[in-house]
C-alpha cells in the first residue's frame, strides 16, 4: 500500500536505511539533505515494496505544487528493485492536492505514464585514477589549456570553505543568473554539512589570499557529483575549472569509480565536459499542469 506521508511522519533513520536499499539511490534523496533543501518535505512510501519519493513541495496563493530544490539535480522514485509499474503507481498515488508538477526524475526512470516529460542531457565519466591514463581521454583542446593552466597549479587548495565558495558563486554564476539569496543560504548549508559529514570536498584556486575559482565535489557510494563551480574573470584568465577537474580525477578516494558532471543541455558546457572524456546520459523533465483553468493558462 502506497502512503502519502506529511513531514512529522517521515522517520529518517528508515528513510535512510531505506534508501541505502534501492538499487538506484542517490545522494540528493537522504533525508539530510532533503531537510536543508526543500524544508517540510513530504513523501509517498510503500513500505512492502521498499519504494519512497520525496515530494519536495511549496505553496503559493492557497495552491501546493511540486518543484525541483536549487542543486538537487535529481529526484523521483526509488526501490531495491527498477519496477516501471511501481514508478507509475508511485506518481499517480501523488495526492491532488498538489496541482503543478516541475520536477527532475533520476535516471532510471526512463519512461513514466503521467504528464509530460522532457528529456534532458548529463554527463558521467569514469575515474581510472591514473592522471596519464585519464588525460589520454581528454580531447586535444583540454590538453592544450591544460598546458596554458600549468603556471596555476602551485595556487590549488582544498582548503576552502562553504563561506569562500559561496561569496565566490554569489559575485559570479549567481549573479548572471539570478539565482535567489534564499537558495544560496540553503547552498552554504548544504555544504557546510555535507563537509562535516565527509560527503563534500572543495577544490580551488586561491592566489593573494583571493578565491578564483572552486568547484564542489560530493563524494557518495561510489559516485562524485560536480555539485556545483564557479569562477571569475581571474579564474577563467588561469583556465582554472580545466586545472580543477583535472586535479580532482587525479586525486578522487579509490573508491570513487564515477565522476557525475551534473549537467547539461547546454550544448557549451556539455562540450566542456566532454573534453574529458565524458558521455551523455538522459534524465527526464517532468511537468504536470492540473491548476485551475485561469491559471493553467498563465502557467503556460
Amino acid at each position: 500500500m502506497i502512503e502519502h506521508l506529511v513531514h512529522s511522519g517521515v522517520e529518517k533513520s528508515w528513510w535512510d536505511a531505506q534508501l541505502s536499499r534501492c538499487s538506484d539511490r542517490t545522494w540528493y534523496a537522504q533525508s539530510w539533505v532533503l531537510d536543508i533543501a526543500s524544508p517540510g518535505w513530504n513523501a509517498l512510501v510503500d513500505r512492502e515494496r521498499g519504494a519512497l519519493m520525496p515530494l519536495t513541495w511549496r505553496s503559493r496563493m492557497g495552491i501546493h505544487y511540486l518543484h525541483q530544490p536549487f542543486g538537487l539535480q535529481q529526484l523521483g522514485v526509488f526501490a531495491p528493485m527498477r519496477d516501471r509499474s511501481l514508478d507509475n503507481a508511485m506518481l499517480a498515488a501523488v495526492p491532488q492536492h498538489y496541482r503543478y508538477w516541475d520536477i527532475y526524475l533520476h535516471e532510471g526512470m526512463s519512461s513514466v505514464a503521467v504528464g509530460c516529460t522532457q528529456s534532458c542531457t548529463q554527463q558521467v565519466l569514469d575515474v581510472l585514477h591514473d592522471r596519464d591514463a585519464q588525460r589520454s581521454g581528454f580531447s586535444q583542446g583540454h590538453r592544450r589549456n591544460l598546458r596554458k593552466a600549468v603556471g596555476a597549479r602551485e595556487l590549488l587548495t582544498w582548503d576552502v570553505d562553504a563561506t569562500m565558495f559561496t561569496a565566490l558563486f554569489r559575485s559570479t554564476t549567481a549573479a548572471r543568473y539570478g539565482v535567489p539569496e534564499r537558495s544560496l543560504g540553503m547552498m552554504h548549508d548544504l555544504l557546510t554539512t555535507g563537509v562535516a559529514r565527509g560527503e563534500v570536498r572543495m577544490l580551488g584556486i586561491v592566489e593573494d589570499g583571493m578565491l578564483h575559482a572552486a568547484a564542489c565535489f560530493v563524494e557518495w557510494e561510489g559516485r562524485a557529483i560536480l555539485l556545483k563551480s564557479a569562477s571569475n574573470a581571474r579564474g577563467q584568465e588561469l583556465h582554472a575549472m580545466f586545472l580543477l577537474i583535472d586535479e580532482y580525477l587525479a586525486t578522487a578516494r579509490a573508491d570513487i569509480h564515477l565522476l557525475d558532471f551534473a549537467g547539461s543541455n547546454t550544448p557549451s558546457v556539455a562540450r566542456f565536459n566532454a573534453g574529458f572524456g565524458a558521455r551523455s546520459t538522459v534524465y527526464l523533465h517532468l511537468l504536470r499542469n492540473a491548476l485551475p483553468v485561469p491559471l493553467r493558462w498563465l502557467k503556460r
